[in-house]
């Protein structure tokens, strides 16, 4: 059995997703479409098989099971409310949305033509990110607590236009910092209240925020800050986080963004500090896992390590820090759905 699929959108994150679909046995890439037709055309030779310059011609053909859907992240909900009508299963990069309502739209027209939707928040499958997750809960460093975390680095001109302008990037946290963000739900669960401070400092090219500082409460109480930045000349991706039995550090390596390094103690007295050291390739095969658990999905009901619920949190998030940033105030961030919806 073999789930056939199309991409939408030949950018860098689509090709991407199209070369690690190549490791997924049960998966195969068939079609490829892009607005641009000579984006579309050059992915197409690439990856030798046909192109189009509409998705609507792409979702019409029968040789199409599910798609990957890497556009511009607010081109994403016509895309997969597109595909979910014309019964295509739906692989759609972060954020699943722009906005809250969008992400509704989004899941309920995938339950209402019964197809699988799938959100590519992938950190948490990277292998640095899931030992974290794995030494705090059920193991040695208890509940968490509290957190710090730092995604920082230097925006420059992008290949991808697109990138430049708030209505197709969604901005900072959307493009970049929701990574963040959706680990950190993961880790603590709902947030409950978000204050956020963002300006634009040191790139007028952009007409959104280059530096963004979060502060979110978390409805277990625990509470985290986050910085996410496109204006510091030295990268950082790293965090701090507290819990009942230990603390921890990790801090991603770079350059060359390689390897990563996770220190934590517990607090009981004389207990050493623990360092270990995990591969880290940037992705490359956590973006393999992510697409071999939607094919097993598809195809064998597989239950997967992420959902479209969380990605509608994450997107929550996000709509209530930009609220806070545009009123000084705390925001309550978005509740989950009823049951039943």
């Amino acid at each position: 059995m073999t789930l056939r699929v199309g991409l939408i959108g030949c950018g860098g994150m689509g090709r991407r997703l199209a070369q690690e679909l190549a490791a997924v046995p049960e998966a195969r890439l068939v079609a490829v479409c892009d607005v641009v037709p000579d984006a579309a055309a050059a992915a197409g030779a690439a990856l030798a098989v046909p192109w189009d310059a509409d998705h609507r011609r792409l979702l019409a053909r029968p040789d199409v099971d599910a798609v990957l859907v890497a556009t511009p992240n607010g081109g994403h909900t016509p895309v997969v409310l597109a595909a979910a009508a014309a019964g295509k299963h739906v692989f759609c990069e972060k954020p699943l949305a722009l906005t809250v309502a969008e992400c509704d739209a989004a899941i309920a027209a995938a339950e209402r033509h019964g197809v699988r939707l799938l959100v590519g928040h992938v950190l948490h499958l990277m292998p640095q990110f899931r030992r974290v997750l794995d030494l705090f809960g059920a193991g040695p460093l208890g509940r968490p607590l509290s957190a710090q975390v730092v995604h920082a680095g230097w925006f420059s001109d992008p290949q991808a236009r697109y990138r430049l302008r708030r209505a197709t990037a969604g901005g900072l946290l959307f493009d970049i910092t929701i990574h963040e963000l959706d680990f950190l739900l993961r880790l603590f669960g709902p947030v409950e209240t978000v204050y956020a401070v963002t300006a634009n400092r040191l790139h007028p090219e952009l007409d959104y925020e280059d530096d963004a500082h979060l502060l979110l409460r978390f409805r277990s109480g625990a509470a985290a800050q986050v910085l996410g930045s496109l204006a510091s000349r030295l990268g950082a991706s790293s965090g701090l986080i507290a819990g009942e039995r230990g603390t921890l550090r990790y801090e991603e390596a770079s350059p060359p963004r390689r390897g990563g390094a996770i220190t934590y103690r517990l607090v009981e007295e004389g207990a050493p500090p623990v360092t270990e050291t995990l591969a880290y390739d940037h992705g490359g095969g956590a973006y393999a896992l992510e697409l071999r658990a939607f094919t097993d999905w598809v195809l064998h009901g597989t239950a997967p390590p992420m959902s479209a619920a969380e990605g509608r949190a994450a997107v929550g998030v996000v709509e209530a820090a930009y609220r806070s940033a545009a009123t000084g105030a705390p925001v309550a961030a978005a509740a989950p759905p009823e049951p039943g919806r």
